[in-house]
């Protein structure tokens, strides 16, 4: 007897997340889980340092901290924008034109830093660091290198909104390094055996991420001159765009020990160090919508605009509730880190709060811009906040101090956010942002800043009533996406086996 068999249907191939409707809700659920895994790594960070402080002493704590300082600049300006750029061009390139990219990255960011790391132990000896600074220069270089080529590794995981196994990562580096330190100041370890603890650190960490990508990507490294000019070539404009606005974060830093009192400088360090945790915030939430962003920008230039004008929706609301409670919580906060003795540091940190504001709206333009592969644009934006930063500071720093240098810090970055803007028009004039959001944000923030005005309450009771109303405010007048809130409610349903 005949078996008949009934015709079946060729399974369809799975669509590209980048490409769906989930792609949002995604990216808004990796931002927020980078953000927290930011947020509990300085934690982590803050909790090892007195105990680091403890063992090394003054002096040696400060050889650490210089060593820590030198390698990461040499991480800085070697990297020169390429982590980005391989987000961008891994989410718009596919097949061997994406796999050779990968290759070529992982070759010259591990070339870079090696000649990087080399150059910093040559200027730890010629400066006469001495023996055990040298040492640790160079393990703790290792240890920053390995840390590179697994940050690149990391790079298909972003583009396909992996995020969760993103924050996972970094937080393992955290907690290994936090945990090393306990290790070795228990165990009575001296400083090299402090610097060295990155290299072990960075091969387990390197190894979870190999494990993950493992299938997915050729994971040797290729050393294609050719390639690799082009690549460099292609990322120059926007290398000296990253080199540039790492300078002008922090060249007012600079010109304050040069220009200001001791004390004044140590005021404005304060701030500076609690501004320089939070504006690292917006390259977390915004720069993991960049694998959108330049899908959109290649293929939809509507849902481009689309997704733009959510992105500015929340960083407004996030960087003005976060720049609102800093601006009311600012007592508090420099009366901890003072031991009760803030001085200026209080006002400083409130006129550098306006930074908070513009960083967040700014990276939404300017992760814009580089989804468009404007690098020009940029770097003509972060020149202009250098130049402005530094004008201002040596007129106002002499005669204000401390709070002359917030004022410079502040304008360069309003400059920053204003012209970031303005180039995305000019990049696309067909994209439009309602200020139908804004406006309410607005409307919140000044609600919550009449908390100021309550009499008898310190500043820590006055930002959490402030902070109580402006979230009152924005929930009542619907200012919040419906996008956000439905991507907090829904998880992902998994596919299907």
């Amino acid at each position: 007897m005949a078996i008949e068999y009934e015709p079946t249907t060729p399974a369809l191939p799975q669509p590209d997340l980048l490409d769906s409707a989930t792609a949002g809700p995604a990216a808004i659920r990796g931002s927020a889980l980078r953000t927290a895994g930011y947020v509990v790594g300085v934690l982590l960070s803050i909790v090892s340092v007195p105990l680091l402080f403890g063992r090394l002493q003054a002096v040696n704590y400060g050889h650490y901290v210089a060593v820590i300082a030198l390698v990461t600049i040499v991480q800085g300006f070697t990297d020169v924008g390429l982590g980005q750029i391989g987000v961008r061009e891994f989410a718009t390139r596919v097949g061997e034109d994406r796999e050779r990219l990968m290759r070529n990255l992982v070759g010259v960011r591990f070339v870079l830093t090696s000649v990087g790391v080399a150059l910093a132990t040559a200027f730890a000896a010629a400066v006469g660091y001495g023996h055990a600074v040298v040492a640790g220069t160079l393990l703790a270089g290792v240890g920053m290198v390995l840390t590179v080529v697994q940050g690149t590794f990391v790079i298909p995981l972003v583009a396909q909104l992996r995020l969760g196994w993103v924050t996972a990562l970094d937080l393992l580096r955290q907690v290994l390094s936090v945990a090393g330190i306990v290790i070795l100041v228990i165990a009575g370890s001296r400083l090299l055996a402090f610097l060295a603890i990155a290299i072990p650190v960075a091969v387990v960490v390197l190894a979870a991420t190999l494990a993950l990508v493992r299938g997915s990507l050729a994971l040797r490294p290729s050393f294609d001159r050719a390639e690799w000019s082009l690549l460099l070539r292609a990322v120059l404009p926007f290398a000296a765009a990253v080199v540039i606005g790492t300078l002008y974060l922090r060249v007012t830093v600079v010109l304050t020990s040069l220009l200001a009192s001791q004390k004044q400088s140590g005021y404005y360090a304060l701030s500076f160090t609690v501004i320089s945790v939070l504006v690292a915030i917006p390259a977390l939430t915004v720069g993991s919508t960049l694998p959108v962003l330049a899908r959109a920008a290649r293929d939809d230039r509507e849902r481009l605009g689309y997704v733009l004008g959510r992105l500015v929706d929340v960083t407004t609301i996030v960087g003005v509730g976060l720049g609102l409670g800093l601006v009311l919580g600012a007592g508090f906060v420099t009366h901890v880190l003072t031991q009760g003795k803030p001085g200026s540091a209080t006002s400083v940190l409130q006129i550098q709060s306006l930074a908070i504001v513009t960083q967040f709206v700014g990276s939404s333009w300017q992760y814009g811009l580089l989804a468009l592969h404007r690098h020009r644009a940029l770097l003509l934006v972060s020149t202009a906040g250098l130049v402005v930063s530094v004008c201002v500071a040596l007129i106002l720093v002499p005669p204000l101090q401390a709070r002359g240098a917030a004022i410079a810090f502040a304008s360069g970055e309003v400059v920053v956010a204003v012209l970031s803007f303005a180039a995305l028009r000019v990049a696309r004039p067909d994209i439009r942002f309602s200020l139908r959001v804004p406006a309410r944000v607005v409307l919140a923030a000044a609600v919550g800043g009449a908390a100021a005005l309550i009499p008898g309450l310190t500043s820590l009771p006055v930002s959490l009533i402030g902070g109580a109303l402006f979230a009152m405010v924005l929930v009542v007048s619907r200012a919040i996406p419906p996008e956000l809130m439905h991507a907090a409610r829904n998880r992902p349903k998994p596919a299907a086996p």
